[in-house]
C-alpha cells in the first residue's frame, strides 16, 4: 500500500507580527481567543483564580470571559478591593452573554450613526440658512424651495421633540 501524502502543511510556528490581509486577522483572531478563553478557564479551575478577560474583535465586536462573571471581576479591580463582594440573591443579576453584548454595541452603533446623520443634517439646515437659527427666517422673503424646506424641517422638528418628549415621560412613569 502507498502511503497517501498529507495535503497540508500542518502546525507550523509563525512570526509573531502584525498581519496584513483582514481575512487572516479575523481567522487567527477567532482561534486565539477561542484558546486564551480555554486557558483562562484552566486556570480558574486549576487555581481557583479569578479571571476577566474584555477583547475586541478587529471587527469592533465585543467578548468577554469572567470567573465568577467579567462585571464581578472588573468591579473588584476598580475597588482595589482584595475580597469579592456578595452578591445577594436580589441583586444577582442573569449572566449576559457575549451575544447579547454583541446585539446591544449594534444597536448603540446604529443609533450613534443616526445621531450622526441628524447632526449632519442639522448643520445642512444652518447652512443653507446662513446661520444656527433657521427659524426665525422671514417668511415672506423665502423662496418657494426655501419655504418646502422650511416646512419640513419644521415637521421633523416637531417629530423628534414628541418623540422625545414620550422617551422622557415613559423614564419617568408617566404614561
Amino acid at each position: 500500500m502507498l502511503k497517501q501524502k498529507k495535503k497540508t502543511t500542518g502546525r507550523k510556528r509563525i512570526e509573531i507580527k502584525k498581519l496584513e490581509k483582514e481575512a487572516n486577522k479575523q481567522v487567527t483572531f477567532s482561534k486565539r481567543r477561542a484558546g486564551m478563553f480555554k486557558k483562562a478557564s484552566e486556570l480558574c479551575i486549576l487555581c481557583n483564580a479569578h479571571v476577566g478577560i474584555i477583547v475586541f474583535s478587529p471587527a469592533d465586536k465585543l467578548f468577554c470571559f469572567g470567573e465568577p462573571s467579567t462585571e464581578a471581576v472588573v468591579e473588584r479591580y476598580l475597588k482595589g478591593s482584595p475580597d469579592f463582594e456578595p452578591i445577594k440573591s436580589s441583586q444577582r443579576k442573569k449572566p449576559v452573554s457575549c451575544e447579547e453584548h454583541n446585539r446591544k454595541y449594534e444597536e448603540a452603533m446604529k443609533a450613534l450613526e443616526l445621531e450622526k446623520k441628524n447632526k449632519a443634517d442639522v448643520e445642512g439646515f444652518a447652512k443653507v440658512w446662513g446661520r444656527g437659527e433657521w427659524w426665525n427666517e422671514e417668511i415672506h422673503e423665502m423662496s418657494v424651495e426655501q419655504l418646502e424646506q422650511f416646512l419640513v424641517a419644521i415637521y421633523e422638528l416637531r417629530s423628534r421633540l414628541l418623540q422625545r418628549a414620550a422617551e422622557i415621560m415613559m423614564m419617568h412613569g408617566m404614561l
